[in-house]
């Protein structure tokens, strides 16, 4: 089976994709703003760093769960159901996120927040396919990578602006309050265009989701996932930590420096979808390869750099290496796997994805509390992630035409 997109006007899909893109703000705002505002929570609850990195993962633990039913539903209904309901559970329970007074208490917003979280990005897969043709898919896919890295860059600034003059309440309040109201706009004007199915000849067995667990394919990229995303999850939920504990910042000054990276992986991301449309597409893993080495190495000397402007520059050639790393490896589905099941197969990578975010935050807290405070050992733990990331990234084969798996178109 294959599909033909019904014909819509570019300036209808650009209104389409930029709710869409407004979506993604509002989570990385709800998502990175928390990693600023653990430091005054953790202060205000007396958290130890396993308690702080738990509160991180719980948001990952439920967000992971429900990627596998989001994938589900997003093949059978559609992208508009599981985006709409996901970015209102992501702003309904920010702004709840604000009333909090324990440990428990937040631990459970934050893990049915989730929830909402683990619609958005397969819902978000599904949407690209439905909305795009197969050759600007990762231009596509990188914008909305821009996006989460773009509310990455404003959440590190704003929640250490916001936390330091009015609290770090205000600043779940006022993410709330702006979710709510882009939910509203998705709600009236968000409708992708629906795709038109044809049958055509199977040259495979016709049963894609059989084959789907049994591939080879499927369970290298989301093992390659895994590890990449417990690298990126792991170091942006600890680096304003790392800044204000190891290298003496104060709040303002851990946003406004932690935006740097951030910048400088929004415009990797960028670049690297554009470069695969144009002419890598089917060199994703030298692209990965080099990412990985790049970034454990600069990962080894950041964390022995003698100088706070050492540190940062260190971290954005990092961040540069990770999101290109993460576009190469989402990039694949999207240009190879079959319509018929591509909300499936990114279900279980985004799957990954979320158990490695529910993991690092809560395995590098306890490997800082077991070394006395240190941020050493956490680091070597990520660099060993990038180790696997790199052997996956050799062996990883994209099936043949032949496989049920691949769009045939």
């Amino acid at each position: 089976m294959s599909e033909l997109h019904t014909q819509l006007s570019v300036g209808k899909r650009n209104f389409i994709f930029s709710l869409l893109f407004l979506a993604w703000l509002v989570d990385s705002l709800t998502l990175f703003g928390m990693n600023v505002a653990i430091i005054p929570i953790s202060k205000e609850l007396h958290l130890t760093q396993t308690q702080s990195g738990l509160v991180i993962s719980s948001f990952w633990l439920s967000s992971a769960l429900m990627t596998l039913l989001a994938g589900w539903a997003s093949d059978k209904f559609g992208s508009r159901k599981i985006i709409v309901i996901a970015v209102f559970m992501i702003s309904l329970f920010s702004l709840l996120t604000g009333m909090i007074g324990s440990f428990m208490a937040i631990l459970a917003i934050r893990f049915i927040l989730g929830l909402g979280d683990g619609g958005l990005p397969t819902g978000s897969g599904v949407a690209i396919t439905e909305i795009f043709k197969k050759d600007v898919r990762a231009r596509a896919k990188s914008m909305l990578l821009a996006a989460q890295l773009i509310g990455g860059v404003l959440a590190l600034y704003l929640a250490g602006l916001i936390a330091d003059t009015w609290g770090w309440r205000t600043m779940f309040y006022i993410i709330g309050g702006v979710g709510l109201i882009v939910t509203l706009l998705l709600f009236k004007f968000y409708n992708p265009p629906k795709l038109i199915k044809q049958q055509v000849a199977e040259t495979s067995n016709g049963r894609p989701m059989k084959e789907l667990y049994k591939s080879s394919f499927l369970w290298m990229l989301v093992v390659m996932y895994f590890c990449s995303s417990t690298v990126h999850w792991g170091f942006s939920s600890w680096l304003p930590s790392y800044l204000e504990q190891t290298r003496n910042l104060n709040l303002r000054e851990v946003g406004s420096l932690a935006m740097i990276p951030q910048a400088c992986g929004l415009i990797a991301a960028i670049i690297t979808g554009f470069l695969i449309d144009k002419g890598l597409a089917g060199k994703e893993k030298i692209i990965v390869l080099i990412g990985a080495i790049v970034s454990g190495l600069c990962l080894y000397m950041m964390f022995n750099a003698s100088s706070i402007q050492l540190a940062i520059s260190f971290q954005s050639i990092f961040s540069i290496g990770d999101s290109a790393i993460s576009m190469a490896i989402l990039a694949i589905p999207l240009k190879y796997v079959s319509q018929k099941i591509i909300g499936s197969f990114l279900g279980m990578m985004y799957f990954a994805s979320g158990m490695a975010g529910f993991i690092a935050p809560t395995a590098m807290g306890a490997l800082i509390d077991g070394f006395g405070g240190s941020f050493q050992a956490a680091f070597f733990f990520l660099i060993g992630a990038l180790v696997i990331v790199v052997i996956c990234a050799v062996f990883y084969r994209i099936p043949s035409k032949n496989s049920s798996l691949i769009d045939h178109a």
